[in-house]
């Protein structure tokens, strides 16, 4: 087989550099000044490609939207489900478990000294 040459770049450069090029790269200043919320999202979460729906050719409604409810569809597959309330504990075992600890610590320590 022969040699591949294969060009690597970072992800997030190559895209600014191709949204630059078809006009669809957010202006961060300009959100700034007018959806604050928006522009916080959009230069310190994620970059994902709703940002790059926000503006230019291919511009999306509902981009705003996405960009600002991606942390909870992130987060909802990987949070467990609810658990009920725990079961009445009951008044022998509150007291019991630290009674037999403290009585196995004083029986250990008496035999070794």
């Amino acid at each position: 087989f022969g040699k591949s040459n294969t060009i690597q770049t970072d992800y997030v450069v190559y895209m600014d550099e191709l949204a630059s090029f078809i006009g669809a790269k957010p202006n961060i200043p300009w959100l700034f000044l007018t959806d604050p919320k928006l522009a916080l999202e959009v230069y310190f979460g994620p970059c994902s490609p709703y940002q790059f729906r926000l503006i230019g050719p291919g511009k999306w409604p509902g981009a705003r939207n996405a960009i600002l409810t991606q942390w909870d569809r992130i987060l909802k597959p990987i949070t467990t489900r609810v658990v009920g309330s725990p079961l009445k504990p009951c008044l022998f075992c509150s007291w019991f478990r630290p009674v037999v600890i403290s009585a196995v610590s004083i029986a250990v320590l008496l035999v070794l000294f």
